[in-house]
């Protein structure tokens, strides 16, 4: 299976949650859904359709916003003992700045349980439902606003 098949597939398949998707050049896919709610519908999918290699979790902070990126890796098929490219796949989900609040998916993916945590530190989004939400890689007695938000990042030239 190529980008461009797993793209039409899965557009099918996250049709009543998606805000849009796109194919990179580089066969890289992008799918962008229309509510933060459908994050563990869309995962769901993903599941069901063999795509199971959670990557990492990243976010990108635009002042009134965070996007939440959860990078995926569909392996490639096995053809006479040679395993095939992999497609990487992320799901875009916005997070706004009034509430930051995105539901875990470690209940379906455990792996994510650390990145979970990453990101409630660094990028101060909530993960309701997480089962560990202490502090990962920030000291427990830190009292200053999340480091890789906006208002945080001090800017030198």
């Amino acid at each position: 299976m190529n980008p461009s098949q797993l793209k039409r597939e899965l557009d099918e398949q996250f049709a009543d949650v998606l805000a849009a998707s796109n194919e990179r050049e580089d066969g890289r896919l992008e799918f962008i859904l229309a509510d933060r709610d459908n994050l563990g519908t869309a995962v769901r999918t993903l599941r069901d359709a063999g795509i199971t290699h959670l990557i990492t979790i990243t976010g990108v902070d635009s002042d009134e916003q965070v996007d939440v990126l959860y990078h995926f890796l569909k392996y490639g098929e096995y053809d006479a003992g040679d395993l095939g490219e992999g497609i990487e796949l992320t799901l875009r989900v916005t997070v706004p700045d009034a509430d930051p609040t995105i539901e875990t998916i470690s209940d379906q993916i455990p792996a994510a349980g650390l990145y979970e945590r990453e990101l409630m530190d660094m990028l101060g989004v909530e993960v309701a439902g997480h089962p560990n939400p202490k502090k990962l890689l920030l000291p427990d007695d830190y009292d200053g606003g999340p480091p890789l938000r906006a208002e945080n990042v001090e800017v030198t030239d």
